[in-house]
């Protein structure tokens, strides 16, 4: 599909109609540190058919003393968590504060140029591998590879952590865990926010996950970059009424658990909400509230 939009110049080298999950494992492709033909996008392409998509939480050891006696105070030691809330010690973990000291050393043992490129060309091998690991049906051990790719690669290359975060996401998302999922696609896009990709997978995301409001703003950036994208074409015709829905349910709820509220504090009066109408007025739009005996 040709696109006139301003996110063209971003997608070259990407097929026309293949995603580059597709063309990440043909013969020939161009494999080079930065490129986005191996970026992984839709969910339809590939499903898992073992994991149980659950997904439990990280699970903590209380300290309950050691052989002296000797408590930590709730507060003392806190948990590191990196920028897309995993766990230190988690497989998962991205230690950016090593890798942040590493880019401000200075002197002796500071990271040369060709260090740097020697690592960028590492991480890019590593998602080659995580690539050909998700078309064998195995996106756990690709998510480890991504993981590695992330805690070799230099913070200075933005647009290659883009890729590999944008890679964890779609491993997260196949493997049930949609939050995870959300987290990565939001990181790669804070390190190049005219990722399309990563836009348009964190508003489908989004959408599964009944954020709807969430979801028509992400559509609405995918438009801006590619005005000619379907699937946000689509979205924005039916979202604005689903959400519209929605609103409408709640609201509808909400009137139906004060009136509840309402008759309990009413009934030792012989009361109830029906003895109440609120009507409006015509000329000022606004709503008057009127008392009727015999309901």
């Amino acid at each position: 599909m040709t696109s006139t939009s301003k996110g063209e110049e971003r997608l070259q080298g990407d097929s026309e109609e293949g995603s580059d999950y597709e063309s990440c494992g043909e013969e020939g492709v161009d494999v080079a540190v930065g490129s986005r033909d191996a970026d992984l996008t839709r969910p339809s392409e590939w499903t898992p058919e073992f994991q149980d998509s659950s997904e439990s939480p990280p699970q903590h050891e209380e300290d309950s003393g050691g052989g002296k006696g000797e408590e930590k105070e709730k507060g003392e030691e806190e948990v590191g968590l990196d920028s897309t809330g995993e766990e230190k010690g988690s497989p998962e973990y991205v230690d950016e504060e090593r890798l942040r000291e590493e880019e401000e050393r200075e002197g002796e043992g500071a990271l040369t140029e060709a260090e740097r490129e020697k690592r960028r060309e590492e991480c890019g091998k590593l998602k080659q591998e995580g690539n050909s690991l998700y078309k064998d049906g195995k996106p756990e051990e690709a998510l480890q590879k991504y993981t590695a790719g992330l805690n070799l690669c230099p913070l200075g290359y933005t647009k290659d952590r883009a890729v590999l975060y944008a890679n964890r996401a779609q491993m997260n998302r196949v493997l049930g865990h949609k939050d995870k999922a959300i987290r990565n696609s939001s990181k790669a896009i804070e390190l190049d926010p005219e990722y399309l990709k990563a836009i348009l997978r964190r508003a489908e995301l989004y959408e599964e996950t009944e954020k709807l409001d969430e979801a028509l703003e992400d559509y609405k950036r995918v438009i801006e970059l590619d005005s000619n994208n379907a699937e946000a074409r689509r979205a924005l015709i039916i979202l604005p009424q689903k959400i519209e829905e929605r609103n409408e349910k709640l609201k509808e709820e909400m009137m139906q658990n004060l009136k509840k509220l309402g008759n309990m504090v009413l009934k030792p009066f012989g009361l109830s909400t029906n003895n109440f109408n609120m009507v409006q007025d015509p000329s000022t739009g606004g709503y008057n509230i009127q008392f009727s005996q015999n309901k």
